[in-house]
């Protein structure tokens, strides 16, 4: 029994960094305004992932997000990611946890990368074909490992 509960405990992630921006007035996320996340890995990590969570008002009118991230490295090296976020699969289904009104989309910016020990930036930019982006209710990012 103790050998089955150290396994699983050993196979969960280690959340090393996680926030989320709530500012948006009336649930918009305006092209504009650019979340900006910053941390610092005391350590190198040799598999880690770097998440976005998006929460969203349940049931909203589209089934994608377009998002530009921009990570810069402990170096300044700066790296351009373009991702979508899909909200829908082909079959209409909900992708996001949903608890009530509100739900939530965890979609991966870099699986399992090596990164190393410094501070990093994370840029995140709505690419939403409109002014704003409507019925956001947070965005954020975490940095996770299993090591």
């Amino acid at each position: 029994m103790f050998a089955i509960a150290l396994t699983l405990v050993s196979c969960r992630e280690t959340i090393l960094y996680h926030e989320n921006a709530k500012d948006f007035k009336d649930h918009r996320w305006m092209a504009s305004d650019v979340k900006s996340f910053e941390f610092e890995l005391e350590r190198e990590i040799n598999a880690g992932d770097i998440v976005i969570a998006l929460s969203h008002v349940h049931d909203p009118q589209f089934t994608s997000i377009p998002i530009d991230a921009v990570i810069t490295h402990p170096t300044g090296e700066k790296e351009n990611i373009a991702v979508m976020l899909e909200l829908r699969d082909k079959e209409g289904n909900d992708l996001s946890e949903c608890l009530g009104d509100v739900c939530d989309l965890y979609t991966p910016l870099k699986d399992n990368v090596q990164m190393s020990k410094g501070k990093y930036r994370v840029d995140l930019y709505n690419r939403f074909p409109n002014i704003y982006l409507p019925n956001a209710v947070s965005v954020g990012i975490s940095v996770e490992t299993d090591n």
